[in-house]
């Protein structure tokens, strides 16, 4: 496909309404309605970037992300304002998911070859590291369902006194996800906070685990090994 008519893919789906769970006091009101529009979906995710969502020590990393490159720009000369908006765009860009929100719309089409190709890279990246305890995928993947708009909702599971290495981890893999178009929505979150925030009606499937460390929240799973059987039966 031309360069040109992905571009105007992308603009174009920004001006057309989308799925989006919205609280129960906007559901079937004009607001709630115009905010299924692509641009307040972008608009939003570039100004909030999920940290309502997001444990404090991540939250601290993406402001700090914007802090420093605010003041580099404005030590070059850059106006403060447009400083900000420039650290807070590169943020969102390589931090906040873009990827991941655009394949929501349905604009970017990853091959299931190719997604299921990152997903094993991906697990192999995060078992090389020990202060992550465990990484988990939620949602219909459990049961090899792929289209278009999937994505894989990932939560890593920091080892003690790993923390902050594991949400400074999450930021390179984010940022890698993004380069190599990887619809990857990933945050970090202890094991009692991540069973309350993922839904139960879809088994999680264990990309990393150590120890069976996760067993005690999970006793039913879907380990990797098996996921990848079920992703390739049904999909390739």
């Amino acid at each position: 496909m031309p360069l040109i008519n992905v571009h105007m893919q992308y603009i174009t789906l920004l001006f057309k309404k989308h799925k989006k769970h919205l609280p129960a006091r906007l559901q079937g009101t004009w607001f709630g309605e115009f905010c299924r529009y692509g641009f307040m979906i972008f608009l939003s995710a570039w100004i909030f970037q999920g940290v309502h969502i997001t444990n404090w020590r991540e939250v601290t990393i993406r402001y700090s992300i914007d802090a420093i490159i605010t003041a580099s720009l404005i030590l070059l000369g850059v106006h403060w304002a447009l400083a900000f908006f420039i650290a807070h765009s590169i943020n969102f860009t390589l931090n906040g998911q873009l990827f991941a929100m655009y394949t929501h719309m349905g604009a970017t089409g990853v091959s299931a070859s190719k997604f299921l190709k990152n997903t094993i890279e991906l697990s192999k990246k995060i078992e090389k590291h020990k202060f992550i305890r465990a990484s988990i995928a939620y949602g219909s993947l459990s049961r090899g369902c792929y289209k278009k708009t999937s994505d894989i909702d990932i939560r890593l599971i920091p080892a003690k006194g790993g923390w902050w290495r594991t949400a400074l981890y999450a930021v390179w893999l984010r940022t890698w996800a993004f380069f190599v178009h990887y619809p990857l929505d990933m945050y970090c979150y202890d094991p009692e906070v991540v069973v309350k925030k993922m839904r139960t009606d879809e088994l999680p499937i264990m990309v990393n685990e150590r120890e069976k460390c996760m067993l005690k929240w999970y006793p039913e799973r879907v380990e990797f090994e098996d996921f990848i059987k079920i992703f390739t039966k049904q999909n390739l």
